[in-house]
This record gives C-alpha cells, structure tokens and sequence, in this order.
C-alpha cells in the first residue's frame, strides 16, 4: 500500500469513528467532496465496502450508461465485477456482489446510503475508452475473427438462393463438441461470401466467445454493443433449397 493510499484511509477513518452513532446513515463519513482525487475516492470505497483487508485500487467503468461494466480492482488483483453499472445503485446487488467477490461484511446500506457509496464508485472509474464500451466490444470482435480464421469456409454468393442455402446449411450443422483447450471462436464455423468477404457467423458461437473473454451478460446486452461498432444481428434466417424440400435455417 502506497504512502499516499494509507495518508488517504487515514483520513476517512477518524470521520467514520466520530460521526458513528451520531446520524443514522451507516457511511463511514460524507463522501469526499468535489474535486477529491482518485486515492480519496478508492480510500473512501475501502471503507465504507469494508475491504480493508484488500483496499480498492482503482475503479474501471466500460461505459457512460446503466448497462455499462464497472469492476472495482483491489490491491491484491481481486476483482468486483458490475456486470451492469446500475446494479451499484441498487442495495441488495451492491451489498451481495461485494460480499461474493471478497467476504466481506458490508454494512446493510439503505437506499440513500447506496446512491452515495454508487456515486463515488462512478467518480472513481477510470472510463475505459471513453470509447467506452465501443472499444471493449470491438476487442470482442477482433479476437473472435481472428481465431476463428481457420474455420472459414467459403460459398459462392450469399445474395443469392443457392449461395444462402450452402451458407445457412454449413451453419446450422452441428457444433464441434467443447473442451477445455480450444477456445470457443476456434471451434466456430465461418462462412464468408467468396465476392464481397461478408462474412457470417453463428450467434450462438459468438455469444460463447464472449463469455470466453471474462463479460458474463445477456445476449441483448452483448447484442447492442456489437450494433454499435457496427456488426450487424440478421436474426434467424432461413432458405429453401433451390430445386429442393430441403430447408436450412441458422441465426447469424
């Protein structure tokens, strides 16, 4: 711990034992004020999560908006993720995502008390690319096509019937089984237009590349990061073989 870091927890701590008992919010102290830096906030997060153990480092938001991932970084490289930087604001979330990353005792904060502890962690954040979000999203997409580069297969023309069902046939085969040394974009399938390069994927494997990559979320969420670095969701789509019974259908 840093010299700067203990002059800061020192700070918060003498507040918290003179104002206990004397109001009925359960924060150690007010909030650090406006202007306060980066190391007042996170000694102030210590305390008041009760890490004293493992105090917060620093604090990373992937975004400016309530679906956005917060993590808070203790000194030891532990990590308490906020899947959804809303979930901070809410106090039973707050309390049990704290609790299940570290053990430890956090106070049972009513809602204000929440709204303040929620409010120091955003002042806290570093936003990762204030390209928030959008950068980490399209890390996503690069390192999925790049290690599902090998299996690529190509189809004639995907605008066209034929080239449609040869795709959506490949696609809709089924998946290689998992283990526990590939990772989930190296057993994808790919088909990419031999013309244009379009390529399409299946969502289902990118879903899993995904959460691969550490981001535990829903398919909505994941979905309109991507949209926004501008992948695009076709959804299920489906094409009768020409000349044929035959119909192939997959969601790309």
């Amino acid at each position: 711990m840093n010299p700067e870091h203990v002059r800061a927890l020192e700070a918060v701590e003498p507040v918290a034992q003179l104002k206990k008992g004397a109001r009925r919010s359960l924060l150690p102290s007010p909030p650090p004020a406006t202007g306060s830096t980066q190391q007042q906030l996170v000694a102030w997060l210590t305390v008041a999560l009760a890490l004293g153990a493992d105090p917060v480092a620093r604090v990373e938001r992937y975004g400016r908006h309530e679906e956005a991932r917060m993590v808070l970084i203790c000194q030891s490289g532990n990590r308490i993720t906020f899947e959804r930087a809303a979930d901070a604001f809410d106090a039973r979330r707050l309390e049990r995502i704290v609790v299940l990353a570290t053990g430890a005792q956090v106070p049972h904060y009513a809602a204000a008390d929440t709204a303040a502890v929620a409010g120091v962690i955003v002042r806290a954040a570093d936003v990762l690319a204030a390209d928030d979000s959008r950068g980490e999203a399209a890390e996503w997409g690069r390192t999925f096509l790049q290690e599902s580069e090998a299996g690529i297969v190509q189809v004639s023309d995907l605008s066209t019937p034929q080239g449609r069902y040869e795709a959506l046939s490949i696609l809709s085969a089924p998946r290689r089984p998992a283990d526990p040394y590939t990772p989930p974009a190296a057993r994808s399938v790919t088909v990419a237009d031999s013309t244009t390069g379009t390529r399409w994927i299946r969502t289902g494997d990118f879903g899993a590349h995904v959460r691969a990559e550490g981001a535990h979320m829903r398919w909505s969420m994941i979905h309109s990061r991507m949209i926004e670095v501008g992948w695009q969701h076709l959804g299920e789509q489906q094409q009768r073989q020409p000349a044929g019974q035959q119909k192939a259908k997959a969601n790309v």
